[in-house]
């Protein structure tokens, strides 16, 4: 492996370099066939230009010298990876946006870390325990607001080895073939780190479809920006230049290409590729250099994924921290400390009627207390680990669990996990109307019942033929079912309004609007309920009363129709918990002895058989 040029040998190097050139020309100046030291010193020409030269080979070391950087390689592998997912990722993108303005839970989700230090083999060198955990301390502090943190999984693994305690990226592979742990992020921190030509790096790490690797010279993860944006890149964040080191990005400062050139990301300006020669040490862009417009770059010299000063890295715009929330989405939010994780189910996430009991099971590993907060409003519900929980409002919750083995407590929010209600239709029919934009081939459609079952696909739309054209489906549906309608552009930017004014349109056969548009993104999904008045829906054919309301030590239900009764009912405080059920087979069922519940607002759910109807009432 050819040698690193450290400073110091350069300077060695330098001066030994300016004596056999001083030395070489005293010979030709004097004539003298071995001058000594003494001889050259003597002429006062001679020590001002070796004063000189030495002062300019130490001004120049520094000037010089190559400041490791980032070593992280875009494979073209890595960008077909990211582009396939680019559907995924801009849904996500918008329902961070969506979340940034409108999420109540403070919640973030816990990422594993497995630290790997490189020491000596006599165990010296090194960093610390706390100096990593102070590291990753650091880094969360940036990723909470991409509601993400990172945890050490089952502690330190020391490698005490000689070999990888200065580390090449040539053994790369034999030293994570013996030390990786499969589902988290492996971080190694080596004293220091280099190509297998020499060239020092801070780190590297891999674009998402990569090995789970991120490389650490000790000396860089302390510095307060590096580790934070080498998890940039494990994230899909680009070098805000772009992702080639060697030429000029071809991103205009007009941002007019943002989307396709430079680092991807449309809220980070264009960037010259930043350094210590064109950010000066208040942190401030010096340099000159223009587009391919002659416009003056004016980048962000305090982007944590730019080649500014390490010291000046202090911020990600809010399209990085999206990318980070929709790439860890898409991508790796399956990643599982093997003992010790976060993994739910439930009976049920959706359903269209208007309340859903849901049975959740905590299948975790390592747990031995529980906290549930099933509707993202961070409360906590619930302590135990398997809950019931009835949602009496439509609407979509978060669903987050916080274990706890006793030491170190991890989380994970299920975004978006319960889905309750849907729009009330009454037909027989559903129409779409389709008019298709200039990429007819990326839109398609399906209608689904509540199985999920395809009923009605799309046909498939031919470029050159279908473009621009309006096309009529009509749909026929059962009465008393749920069904979902979803749209889908394969590209991620919907029918409308990039390449043409595309739409579409679903209405009942009546002519009532069920849901329109056409700027969707990836795509969007309109769930409906068709629930026509039959035999068969026993609330609109029975009016059920209360009393009294306020209840003191009973409470009566009383239906508008003695001989059919209710199925069963079940009690509910204002969080949601289920207090009390019942199975009603006579009319004595339909007397209810309040005495044991505590003053307040209460909701009893009245079920008969596919068909539910909750009502409040008053304990005082």
């Amino acid at each position: 492996m050819t040698q690193l040029i450290t400073p110091v040998n350069y300077i060695k190097y330098c001066i030994s370099s300016i004596n056999i050139v001083v030395y070489r020309f005293f010979r030709m100046f004097t004539r003298l066939t071995k001058p000594t030291l003494a001889d050259m010193t003597s002429h006062s020409i001679f020590r001002h230009a070796l004063f000189i030269l030495t002062t300019l080979c130490f001004a120049h070391s520094l000037i010089a010298q190559e400041i490791p950087q980032c070593g992280t390689v875009a494979t073209p592998e890595s960008e077909q990876f990211i582009q396939d997912l680019m559907p995924k990722i801009n849904q996500y993108e918008q329902t961070f946006y969506q979340l940034s303005s409108q999420r109540s839970s403070t919640a973030v989700s816990s990422v594993p870390i497995k630290a790997h230090i490189i020491r000596t083999d006599g165990g010296f060198g090194g960093l610390t325990e706390t100096q990593v955990a102070n590291a990753i301390a650091d880094m969360n502090l940036y990723y909470a607001n991409a509601y993400l943190e990172f945890f050490l999984c089952d502690g330190i693994n020391f490698i005490d080895s000689s070999e990888y305690y200065d580390f090449s990226t040539d053994e790369q592979d034999a030293l994570t073939l013996a030390n990786n742990v499969t589902n988290v992020i492996n971080i190694y921190f080596a004293n220091t780190v280099s190509t297998e030509e020499g060239a020092g790096l801070c780190g590297y790490a891999y674009f998402p479809g990569g090995p789970e690797v991120i490389m650490m010279n000790n000396s860089c993860a302390l510095n307060g920006s590096t580790l934070t944006h080498e998890m940039g890149h494990f994230f899909a964040l680009s070098h805000t230049h772009g992702n080639s080191n060697s030429s000029l990005t071809t991103e205009l400062v007009d941002g007019s290409n943002c989307a396709s050139s430079g680092d991807f990301i449309c809220d980070t300006p264009a960037d010259p590729q930043l350094s210590n020669s064109n950010v000066n040490a208040s942190c401030n862009y010096v340099g000159s250099a223009t587009d391919a417009n002659g416009d003056f770059f004016n980048p962000n010299p305090l982007n944590i994924m730019s080649y500014s000063r390490k010291s000046c890295r202090t911020e990600f715009s809010p399209q990085q921290y999206a990318r980070i929330y929709a790439v860890y989405q898409a991508s790796r939010s399956e990643m599982n400390c093997p003992s010790f994780n976060v993994d739910i189910a439930s009976n049920y996430t959706r359903d269209c009627s208007n309340v859903l009991d849901v049975d959740f099971v905590d299948n975790s590993a390592g747990a031995t207390s529980w906290q549930w907060d099933v509707d993202g409003d961070d409360v906590i519900d619930y302590t135990t680990q398997n809950p019931t929980h009835s949602y009496t409002s439509t609407g979509t919750f978060d669903v987050t669990l916080t274990i706890s083995n006793g030491t170190d407590n991890i989380t994970k929010v299920y975004q978006n996990y319960i889905e309750v209600g849907s729009e009330a239709i009454a037909t027989t029919e559903l129409i779409l109307t389709l008019t298709t934009d200039d990429w007819p081939s990326e839109t398609s459609w399906v209608l689904r019942d509540s199985n999920g079952t395809p009923l009605y696909t799309s046909p498939t739309y031919v470029e050159g033929v279908d473009d621009f054209q309006t096309f009529t489906e009509n749909f026929a549906i059962a009465t008393n079912e749920c069904y979902s309608f979803e749209m889908i552009d394969s590209y991620g930017d919907g029918i409308c309004c990039a390449s043409g004014f595309g739409s579409y349109n679903l209405s009942t056969l009546e002519g009532n609007v069920i849901v329109s548009g056409g700027n969707y993104g990836s795509g969007e999904t309109t769930y409906m309920a068709n629930d026509v008045l039959s035999v068969d829906n026993y609330f609109k054919t029975n009016s059920i009363s209360l009393y009294p309301n306020p209840s003191y030590q009973q409470l009566n239900i009383q239906p508008s129709n003695m001989n059919d009764l209710p199925d069963s009912y079940h009690i509910y405080n204002v969080l949601g918990q289920e207090i009390t059920s019942k199975e009603i087979n006579n009319v004595s069922d339909l007397t209810i002895n309040t005495t044991p519940l505590n003053s307040g607002v209460y909701y009893i759910r009245l079920n008969k058989r596919n068909h539910s109807e909750t009502l409040s009432f008053i304990k005082n």
